[in-house]
Parts: structure tokens; C-alpha cells; sequence
């Protein structure tokens, strides 16, 4: 049995918690600044990316802004919050898909899976692990993600493939490659299907050698998706919340989701006013005809009728970042589009997902209505068709002349020499997934050629300005993941973008110095690819990306200082102790604090922690006790 002793210490310190709980809740609620801080005795520091004031020691929050940078902790007595590591701005991961990772990570994962009897292997642990929840059936298919036919010497997989296992034979089965734009399914899918199965669309690929099963970029939009199940807004919803659960923990505060249909916009608007967003969400518009001009079905988005979509709903946690046009398929598919033959199949370029004159057309419609235009283009054919089409409206004598419209190219990954000069001449913006050339090193040099390879693709450092003048508000690429496709870890993108290395192993067929290292970026430089550049690409970099007064009390609390070690390599290693936007911590979620009061602080100020230290001492005989 407990000493009374130390059951009244249990319940001393369970008064005093909830009681800090309770004033943290006014605290956080209350328009009073709340000063935050690192500890006073250690080396910690915060990272402003401020050029006037580089380091701080302390700054204030409130409603949901910075209101002031302190270089040093206050010598008064002052309460603050203690922020136990080094504090950086928030991550703006600028490319992303948030509803496509929320079901992926409910589905069967095929990353890294070394052969199709692996793939077997994963889907029947699946339907083992989740038996009974009518998986397999036509209203429930089975889905996974991740498989790559390089894995299975090159060839395509089938629908007869997955029939092989009879416990697979009989049911509907739908996975998706790692890039996202193919699709490989069963045979109970195809029966669905008319015989002989349909023509691909324009913009699409119905794989047949060596049989059925893959359907690729148009092809999944016109045939197989209007057959499959369709999740309903619960399902979104869940899948909403937990991947940005995920996202959080690795530090990133914003995401530019990079295509989201007007319906699942509605789905997000409705939690961003209801403040249920952990994160800020800039959304591009993806029209329900993919590469279309679609005003009669954007009308009734509260983005678009509260007449600015740039501040956003729920305290600007959900903005409108223009509309997402697609130019092309993807590399590893042989999808992407080129000017030249892939060097590994001499009779395919590749796919263009809409002609040039129409996407020069479909550009200058939305540009005629002022929306941000962002072009998803991976191959040299389609990075030419997005420069031309930008160039149609800037006119071939534009210099720095995309500050006001801020188009961009989303992947930029084969870039003609001439093309590349084109948009750093322009100002087009590069966005970029460093982990995307880490990941294509082990094929891109069958696709491509050393030629194209070494003068064309997978550029970095060369998109960053050669003339470093004060009043360019243009910096650099914005960097990001294309989570799900990668992992959305932002550490290890900006490990891939210095080292030029697999995060994942360390490695590159180069070598330890990395897969053609001339293209590397700074440590600083790709800091600034998740920060201040991606705040520019969000038309928001005078309210976020860096630790400044009048910004969103936006940050990020982690184990090191990453910018003290030049050569990046410790940037995979990066651990993440907090996170917190507008000012609400969103992960950890403090235990304390009911779920419905997200974001509330889990330390105990200062004075909190002395006033209970001193009773103890009292209680236990001048014990000192450390919490």
C-alpha cells in the first residue's frame, strides 16, 4: 500500500497538472503574446532564416503570428515555454498527394517488393491481417501501391500473374505502380471490362505484351476508374486525417497537394472551418476532366466564393494554389514524354497526356483568370510543351517576368540545355523531389543515355539564380517528395538533393560522392527548397518560410542543428521532437490534453515547474524532483 507521503505527492502533482493543463488552454486561447524559448543552459538555438537576425534564443506567439524575435532569453522572471531542441521554420513540403497517402497507408505496401511472388506474398498477408472486412469483393477491392516491373526483369506484370495463387484467382484486385500512373489488376477487373478490352484513349497505354492487366495515365481515367469502387467522405475524411497525422510527424506544417478534385475540396474546406487541419493545405485544382478549363464546377468552393483563395479558410490553414495541368506520363512506365527515343526501348517517346496546342490553349484560359498554373511535365518533349505554353503568355523577350504569376513546373526532371536556360530566363519555377533522382539512378541511365543524362536530366543546382540580387524574390526550387510515390520525409529529401545519395541505403551507382554531384545543393539551399522558396511558390513568402514578426507561428523542433554539418550526410538521421502550426503544437499530440483541443502545449512553463518542485521539497524532505 502507498505511504501517504507518496500518495499525496501523486495527487499534489495531479492537481498542479491538470491545473497547467487548464492554464495552458487560456494561455494558447488568449490574444496575450506567449513567449516560447530554448533552455537557457544549453547550446540550442532557434534558426530563423532571417537574414537581419540568422539566430534566436526566444520568440513570442500570438494569434497564431510571430510578434516577436528575442536574441536572448529575457532576465526577468517571465513564464515561457520551453522548446527542448533546435527550432527551424516549419517544412512546406510543395508537392504532395494527401488523400492518395491516406489510402495508401490502409492499403498493401509494395515498395522495394523483389519479384511478383513477392507482391503475392504482401497481398495475401494483407487479406490475412484484415479477414472478415470483405476485402477482395466487387464493392471492396484490394489496393497496394508501390510495385516497379524493374524489379521483375523489366516485364510488365498481367492479371494472370496475380490469378497464378488460387487465393488470389477470384478477387478484385487493384495496384497501383510506385509512380502512380499505371495501374495493374485482376483478372475478376478485366471481366468487367467488354471484350476485347477498350482502345487507350489519347494520353494513354493499355499494356498488352506480354498480356492484360496494366493500364496507364489515361487509360486509368477512362477505363478502370469509372469501374472501380468509389470511397465515400467518411472513408476521405479518415484517410484525410490520418495521412496528415503522418505528415506532421516528420515536421512538415504545409503541404502543396498537387491535384485534388473539386469534391474532395469541398471535403477539406468543410474541416478546415470546423479548425480540424493540423497542417496548412495549399490545393491545385485538379478539374474533374483531367487538363480542361472547369469553371462551372469550381463556383460553389467556399475557396473560390469567399473571393480570395490566397487567404484561405480556417485561419489560413486551407488555401488555393492554382490548377494542376499533367504533360506527360512518368519515366519509370516509360510514360514520360521525350524528343528523342528512350535509349532502352528505341521505338517509344513516351506519352503526352494533352497535345501542345491544346495545353497552350487550357494555360492561357486559366492565366485569363488569373489562377497559378502548374504543369506536371517529366520528360524533355513535355518540359518543352509547359515552357512554351508559359512563353505564349510572357512573350520570348520575357526576363524575371513570372513574379506576379508564379507558374510552375512540377518533377522538371529532362530538361533540354536550351529549355533549362529558357526558364531560368523566364523565372518559371522548378519544383522538384530531390528523392526522385535517387530513386531513378538505378534505371534512368538505360532510359535516357549518358548523354541525355549527363547535360539534361535531373538538374538541381543549376536552377538556383547565378545573380544573387537582393530584390529577386525567385531563390531556388521548391523542393518536396511526391508522397506517396516517395516517402514524405523532408530530411531525407534534403539529404538526396546534398549527398546525391539513396537516403534509404546510403548509396549511389557512383559511388559514395554521389550520382552526378555537380547538380548538388547546399545544405542552406535546400533548407530554403522546404522554406522560403516553397513560400514563394505559394504566393505567401511575406507569411511564412522563415521565423520573422507578422509570419505564421509556423515551426518545427529537431535533435540538431542541421546547417553545422556542411556535407549533409547527418540530414537522414534528423529526429523530430515537435511540431507545431499556427502557434498549436500538432505533434506530439500532448497527453494531457483531450483530442478535442488540438495543439495545446505539452510543457509545463517554467514557474509551473519550480511551484511544484518547491512542494515536493517540502513534502519529501528537500528532494529535489526533475519533470
Amino acid at each position: 500500500m502507498e505511504s501517504l507521503t507518496s500518495l499525496s505527492v501523486t495527487v499534489v502533482i495531479g492537481v498542479l497538472l491538470a491545473s497547467a493543463a487548464s492554464f495552458t488552454n487560456t494561455f494558447f486561447s488568449s490574444p496575450k503574446p506567449v513567449l516560447y524559448c530554448v533552455p537557457s543552459d544549453s547550446v540550442q538555438f532557434i534558426t530563423t532564416l532571417d537574414p537581419s537576425l540568422p539566430q534566436a534564443k526566444c520568440f513570442r506567439v500570438a494569434n497564431g503570428v510571430f510578434t516577436e524575435i528575442l536574441k536572448e532569453i529575457p532576465s526577468s522572471d517571465e513564464e515561457f515555454v520551453t522548446l527542448d531542441g533546435y527550432v527551424f521554420p516549419g517544412i512546406i513540403e510543395s508537392h504532395g498527394h494527401i488523400l492518395q497517402y491516406g489510402e495508401m497507408l490502409e492499403s498493401v505496401p509494395l515498395y522495394g517488393a523483389e519479384n511478383i511472388d513477392e507482391v503475392i506474398s504482401r497481398v495475401k498477408k494483407f487479406l490475412a491481417d484484415h479477414a472478415g472486412e470483405g476485402y477482395g469483393t466487387r464493392k471492396k477491392w484490394v489496393r497496394g501501391i508501390g510495385w516497379d516491373q524493374a524489379h521483375f526483369g523489366g516485364v510488365m506484370p498481367t492479371a494472370k500473374d496475380l490469378g497464378a495463387d488460387p487465393a488470389l484467382a477470384d478477387l478484385y484486385i487493384m495496384l497501383d505502380r510506385v509512380d502512380v500512373h499505371c495501374v495493374w489488376t485482376s483478372q475478376k477487373v478485366l471481366d468487367l471490362l467488354p471484350s476485347p478490352l477498350p482502345d487507350a484513349p489519347p494520353g494513354g497505354v493499355v499494356v498488352s505484351d506480354p498480356g492484360p492487366g496494366v493500364f496507364c495515365d489515361n487509360a486509368m481515367d477512362a477505363i478502370i476508374n469509372p469501374i472501380a469502387p468509389k470511397p465515400d467522405n467518411s472513408q476521405k475524411i479518415r484517410w484525410f486525417k490520418t495521412a496528415m497525422a503522418e505528415l506532421t510527424k516528420v515536421g512538415i506544417t504545409g503541404v502543396g497537394d498537387a491535384g485534388m478534385r473539386p469534391d474532395d475540396i469541398k471535403i477539406l474546406e468543410g474541416m478546415a472551418v470546423k479548425k480540424e487541419l493540423p497542417l496548412r493545405v495549399n490545393v491545385m485544382l485538379e478539374c474533374p476532366e483531367r487538363n480542361s478549363f472547369c469553371p462551372q464546377h469550381i463556383w460553389d468552393l467556399k475557396l473560390i466564393r469567399s473571393g480570395n483563395g490566397r487567404e484561405g479558410l480556417g485561419d489560413s490553414t486551407l488555401l488555393l494554389g492554382g490548377v494542376k495541368l499533367f504533360a506527360d506520363g512518368a519515366l519509370g512506365s516509360w510514360g514520360a514524354a521525350l524528343l528523342e527515343p528512350y535509349s532502352d526501348k528505341p521505338d517509344v517517346k513516351g506519352t503526352m497526356l494533352i497535345n501542345e496546342t491544346e495545353l497552350e490553349i487550357v494555360v492561357n484560359q486559366w492565366y485569363n483568370v488569373n489562377w497559378q498554373v502548374n504543369i506536371h511535365a517529366i520528360g524533355d518533349r513535355a518540359n518543352h510543351a509547359a515552357v512554351n505554353a508559359f512563353e505564349s503568355i510572357f512573350g520570348q523577350y520575357c526576363q524575371d517576368c513570372n513574379e506576379l504569376t508564379r507558374f510552375r513546373i512540377e518533377h522538371a526532371q529532362i530538361i533540354s540545355p536550351e529549355d533549362q536556360r529558357r526558364i531560368a530566363k523566364m523565372g518559371i519555377i522548378p519544383s522538384i523531389q530531390p528523392t526522385h533522382a535517387t530513386s531513378d539512378m538505378a534505371y534512368a541511365l538505360d532510359r535516357l543515355g549518358s548523354e541525355r543524362l549527363q547535360h539534361s536530366a535531373y538538374r538541381m543546382a543549376s536552377f538556383i539564380p547565378k545573380d544573387a540580387r537582393e530584390d529577386r524574390l525567385f531563390q531556388g526550387p521548391v523542393l518536396g517528395s511526391d508522397f506517396p510515390v516517395e516517402p514524405p520525409n523532408p530530411f531525407h529529401g534534403m539529404y538526396a538533393a546534398v549527398t546525391r545519395l539513396n537516403p534509404a541505403t546510403g548509396t549511389s551507382p557512383s559511388g559514395g560522392g554521389g550520382w552526378y554531384p555537380e547538380e548538388a545543393l547546399t545544405v542552406d539551399e535546400a533548407l530554403h527548397g522546404f522554406t522560403r522558396n516553397a513560400a514563394y511558390g505559394w504566393f505567401q513568402e511575406s507569411k511564412t518560410g522563415a521565423i520573422e514578426v507578422g509570419k505564421w507561428s509556423d515551426w518545427i523542433v529537431i535533435d540538431r542543428d542541421i546547417l553545422e554539418d556542411k556535407s549533409g550526410k547527418g540530414l537522414r538521421d534528423v529526429k523530430v521532437r515537435q511540431t507545431w502550426m499556427g502557434g498549436h503544437q500538432v505533434y506530439p499530440i500532448p497527453e494531457m490534453i483531450g483530442e478535442d483541443e488540438r495543439g495545446l502545449s505539452e510543457k509545463i512553463t517554467n514557474k509551473t515547474r519550480k511551484s511544484i518542485n518547491k512542494i515536493l521539497q517540502v513534502m519529501t524532505g528537500d528532494i529535489n524532483f526533475e519533470l
